[in-house]
């Protein structure tokens, strides 16, 4: 794994941190291909065929975390492997704030991502962590 690949992907979740804070879920579905998927946690599968679908997906997410009393989000520990020369695998430990900082929940989470555009990486696939 190069840097370059390493602050791809920091950049990445930059950028999906900073949507997620809107809790608009159209701006996270702009950092995804179609079609993807998604394993949540409970092992059920997700098809993201298409950018309403995304958007319906992290639209229950987002309301589910703001009902919740997140009003933010960071991560951290980020690992990332290379998959051939345009794909990176990228982990990354979520956590969930309330409006004081304080911690709502905390998990971990892969994500494929495609660096095939020019607007950098792009989700493809993700998979929750059962810890």
């Amino acid at each position: 794994m190069t840097s370059s690949n390493h602050a791809l992907a920091e950049a990445f979740f930059g950028r999906f941190a900073q949507a997620f804070a809107t809790f608009e879920a159209g701006r996270i579905a702009a950092l995804y291909v179609t079609p993807g998927v998604a394993l949540r946690r409970d092992g059920s599968i997700v098809a993201l065929t298409s950018e309403r679908d995304v958007l319906r997906y992290y639209q229950a997410a987002l309301d589910h975390y703001h009902h919740d009393g997140c009003r933010s989000c960071r991560w951290s520990q980020l690992t990332v492997t290379r998959m051939g020369r345009r794909c990176l695998l990228a982990t990354v430990t979520w956590e969930l704030l309330r409006e004081d900082l304080t911690l709502l929940t905390t998990w971990r989470q892969s994500y494929s991502l495609s660096t095939f555009g020019d607007d950098g990486p792009k989700v493809f696939a993700t998979a929750m962590h059962v810890e």
